[in-house]
């Protein structure tokens, strides 16, 4: 039986209770002429910094206007997004666009709603290995304030010492502080050898189960508290600065063969398992987070605001609402498969996030 793509879209939206409306993103030519450049936090101004951060506290300040039950900001519902999609969204094909496309619903948010006019910056880990308590990054003047403190691990000071979270795994309300507890071990795992590793794969299933890997566990779990929580992790705004990291890897091995990789996709829409690790033909050998079936490295400690660590593992149950809108055709991921940013702003395909260059995007890395 025929189904309609407009009716899968009304299934989905009453299922996680959202408002059929959603702000139209301008697209620009295929090639667009001012690019937004994407630069290392280092790289940027001080002026430069504090303007970035106050775009994020704009955010979240700013009244939610998504239509989702419970949000009171944007920035709730960026979160929200993240959360309620967790399990579509990491550890398959889709892990590598969606993140790309949800740093571009971000960015896109920061400049109409906040008037934010400077470069993304990303957050060059590598730099920061041995050493992530010393970073700029983390510098409370000009940075995201520095570590937790006390047994929630709450940020004791900088800019985002007293911002408020609500949303929870299961997408209830209950609000809890942005907490962090920086480790050094976890983030060995953004050391150069890894990253060299990822770039030499041939495959863009081998370099996406890579970076997923060691790269993605290392900053979530070198700021550990909110971050290490998979669902709740785009709280802290260090979230955005850790993709932009990854995606720049990405784009990295994207440009050492443009005209092959700018078309490849591949990997499972749904995630097999217990909770963590991709369906067959992927090349993961270790959950980076750690589960109730592996290990956790030394220095992770419980996550303030969300259940006690380790936290819920992904849902494993198939939600049609989700798999069906895809528009793969299948448990493949393919240029087809439809992104989603819970009404934020409108729906997009892989196929329009693989070139950072195109007229979505709008982008270069620097």
């Amino acid at each position: 039986m025929f189904v309609s793509p407009l009716f899968l879209f009304s299934v989905l939206h009453l299922t996680l209770g959202l408002s059929t409306a959603s702000i139209p993103y301008e697209r620009k030519q295929e090639e667009c002429d001012v690019k937004t450049r994407h630069v290392s936090w280092t790289d940027l101004t001080s002026t430069e910094k504090l303007e970035y951060i106050k775009g994020d506290l704009c955010l979240m300040s700013t009244p939610a206007k998504a239509g989702i039950h419970g949000a009171k900001t944007r920035w709730d519902e960026l979160q929200y997004a993240h959360i309620v999609q967790v399990s579509y969204v990491h550890f398959v094909g889709a892990f590598l666009p969606f993140h790309r496309y949800f740093l571009t619903v971000h960015e896109h948010l920061l400049k109409t709603e906040c008037n934010y006019t400077g470069p993304i910056p990303y957050w060059d880990e590598t730099s920061d290995v041995g050493n992530i308590k010393e970073s700029t990054i983390f510098d409370v003047e000009t940075g995201f304030g520095g570590n937790g403190t006390g047994l929630s691990g709450c940020i004791a000071d900088g800019p985002f010492a007293n911002i408020t979270l609500r949303f929870r795994e299961d997408k209830t309300t209950k609000e809890y502080c942005i907490s962090r507890h920086l480790n050094d071990r976890a983030l060995e795992g953004a050391n150069k050898d890894n990253i060299d590793a990822c770039l030499a794969a041939e495959k863009f299933t081998d370099v996406w189960s890579c970076l997923e890997g060691r790269p993605h566990g290392a900053g979530h779990g070198g700021v550990s508290g909110t971050m290490v929580n998979l669902f709740l992790s785009p709280g802290d705004p260090i979230f955005y600065l850790h993709h932009g990291f990854l995606d720049k890897l990405w784009w990295d091995w994207q440009s050492l063969n443009l005209s092959m990789r700018l078309n490849e996709i591949g990997g499972n829409n749904t995630s097999s398992g217990p909770g963590f690790g991709p369906g067959p033909g992927s090349n993961f050998t270790r959950n980076p987070f750690g589960n109730g079936s592996f290990p956790l490295p030394p220095g992770f400690p419980p996550t303030n605001g969300s259940n006690p660590f380790p936290f819920p593992v992904l849902n494993t149950t198939i939600d049609r609402a989700f798999t069906d809108y895809f528009n793969d055709n299948g448990n493949i991921t393919t240029l087809n498969h439809t992104l989603w940013s819970a009404n934020i702003l409108e729906n997009i395909t892989i196929a329009d996030v693989m070139d950072v260059r195109g007229g979505f995007v709008c982008g270069d890395y620097h």
